[in-house]
């Protein structure tokens, strides 16, 4: 029994050696691929820091803009109010010169307005023709 205790010592430290010696060059592409993933990564980082620095300048100029719409808006309800009164302004302006004046007048004063540019266009033509040529 010695006999195969000694051979089966020897046959363990065989392939303990043969182990190291295949588990050596593993090792070494391990730490080689480590190095590449490395680097990888550095370059990476290097390229996304303009991109990400560019979509942080996007989002902040969406958001200025944004912004701005959204004062624009408020502007544009600002002027809409003031035309409304405005308009309403205008609404009770004719209401009371129609009530005062009659709904009669209204219609003079036009007649008499269209008169006064048929009249004024008339002496217009009249005084072209008599001028000297």
């Amino acid at each position: 029994m010695n006999t195969v205790a000694t051979t089966a010592l020897v046959v363990l430290a065989v392939v303990s050696l043969l182990w190291t010696v295949m588990l050596v060059p593993a090792l070494l592409e391990l730490r080689r691929a480590a190095w590449r993933l490395q680097e990888f990564i550095r370059t990476l980082e290097l390229d996304l820091r303009p991109v990400i620095q560019e979509a942080r300048d996007g989002v902040r100029a969406a958001t200025k803009a944004a912004q701005e719409v959204a004062n624009g808006t408020a502007r544009l309800r600002g002027a809409m109010a003031a035309v409304e009164e405005a308009g309403e302004n205008l609404r009770m302006t004719t209401g009371t010169i129609r009530a005062v004046f009659g709904s009669r007048l209204i219609p003079i004063a036009g007649v008499l307005a269209g008169v006064r540019a048929g009249l004024k266009f008339l002496w217009k033509q009249y005084t072209r023709r008599r001028e000297p040529s």
